[in-house]
């Protein structure tokens, strides 16, 4: 028999089939990649992920009568099936077949649920997060693919005709991979059943078998797309030679693929962008994560607990959040308060800092009031003057007099009480 090698950077088979128990999946499996193996291989070895220790029976009826080597990976986990698809080209399989993803996939849902079942959401991004990688290996691995699965089902509440709402069953899939289901992640989808049907013969009836296999979706768009093989159950053991119906009925597939340049992993992530601040969204979400910490941070420094002055110390941390924002809360700052405006809140609790340093210290509220509004003050340049918190203070509680004499004409800024009381005062 001629050996066809692969082309170089030619694409290889990716395919998924599903169907019920007894459907034909894994026989069918093991003939296409049999076939795979003898015509365009010279019988290199195949590799298995065998997770419910079935073909240990193929390798001796099938493989080894038609001299192609099996490497069995027995296993029911997750882990299991990772580590049997990284063995594939370190093997030299130019074939690997995972029979079947449906076990290794529950396994890895019970082992990330919680003990009643529970299966949150964090939990099932951590187990996706496990999963995508034996996606990328099954898609991009440079071996043909074939995997099998249990098949499921969509379900929906639907309304009948009375306008009871009822569970009603939808489209078919393959029953791994969760709502992303495997047969998204192959290019030649096919869904198998088993038909047993009455056949008439010479003196008696009798009963035959027959394997149908459905093209749900294949990547040549037309090629195979919508057929429908049916394959004849065997009779007695295999037999040499078995597998060339199964295998002649994809063999155009597999020609026309070998034509094709294999896909490209692409190496980069988006995740990169994010975390450096390259994107608009990054860079100011990374900046307002360091203003806020610099705001927190001389906050602080501005009123330090401890030693019996815990309550204080959080008293007027609060009232200049509620000063400078109109709310208190820290999450909201988060969410709501654009970068222009945190950089106004530190430089505001800077210049606190600043006077709180030079003694200009706050005992009340009425104290941290003006302090805050000197600090804004300060920030603005509005008044061109610098005042202390003891004038500023002593001048207020001359506007306060003023206004109890009815001379007063309401809140004034604290450099303009100041103005105000130097001319009282004869300046």
């Amino acid at each position: 028999m001629a050996t066809i090698q692969q082309q170089p950077n030619s694409s290889f088979l990716k395919a998924s089939v599903d169907g019920t128990n007894g459907s034909g999946k894994s026989g069918t499996c093991a003939r296409l990649a049999i076939g795979i193996s003898k015509h365009f291989y010279n019988s290199a070895p195949v590799l298995v992920a065998d997770s419910e220790a079935r073909w240990r029976i193929y390798e001796k009826t099938m493989f080894a009568v038609e001299g192609v080597p099996l490497i069995r990976m027995p296993g029911d986990t997750l882990v299991g099936l990772l580590a049997a698809i990284e063995a594939v080209e370190k093997e030299g399989a130019c074939c690997f077949v995972g029979d079947q993803l449906t076990t290794p996939w529950k396994e890895a849902m019970e082992a990330f649920s919680e003990r009643d079942g529970y299966l949150s959401f964090e939990k099932r991004a951590q187990l996706m997060a496990q999963w995508l990688p034996f996606v990328r290996r099954f898609r991009y691995g440079k071996f043909h693919g074939i995997c099998a699965g249990r098949i499921g089902f969509e379900w929906a509440n639907l309304e009948d005709d009375n306008g009871r709402m009822r569970l009603t069953q939808g489209n078919s899939k393959f029953n791994a991979g969760g709502s992303e289901n495997f047969g998204y992640e192959a290019e030649l989808e096919l869904e198998m059943k088993r038909n047993i049907r009455r056949v008439a013969q010479l003196f008696r009836s009798g009963v035959k078998t027959e394997y149908v296999c459905n093209v749900i979706k294949d990547a040549a768009a037309g090629l195979l797309n919508g057929q429908q093989f049916i394959f004849e159950g065997q009779k007695g053991l295999y037999k040499k030679g078995d597998y060339r119906p199964v295998f002649e009925a994809f063999k155009p597939y597999l020609d026309f693929m070998r034509e094709i340049d294999a896909p490209v992993e692409v190496q980069s992530s988006s995740r990169s962008l994010l975390v450096s601040g390259k994107t608009p969204w990054g860079a100011t979400q990374s900046e307002k994560k360091a203003l806020l910490e610099e705001l927190d941070a001389n906050l602080s420094m501005c009123f330090p607990a401890g030693e019996g002055k815990s309550k204080l110390a959080k008293m007027f941390r609060d009232l200049t959040l509620e000063y400078l924002n109109g709310f208190i809360s820290w999450s909201r700052m988060e969410d709501e308060c654009s970068v222009d405006h945190l950089m106004r809140n530190v430089a505001i609790v800077k210049a606190v800092r600043q006077r709180i340093d030079a003694k200009e210290v706050p005992t009340d509220q009425p104290s941290l009031q003006t302090l805050l509004d000197l600090s804004t003050e300060d920030v603005s340049g509005k008044s061109g003057r610098k005042i202390t918190l003891l004038e500023a203070m002593g001048l207020r509680s001359l506007q306060a007099v003023e206004k109890t004499n009815g001379k007063g004409k309401g809140p004034q800024p604290v450099v303009d009480v100041l103005d105000q009381g130097r001319e009282l005062a004869g300046d």
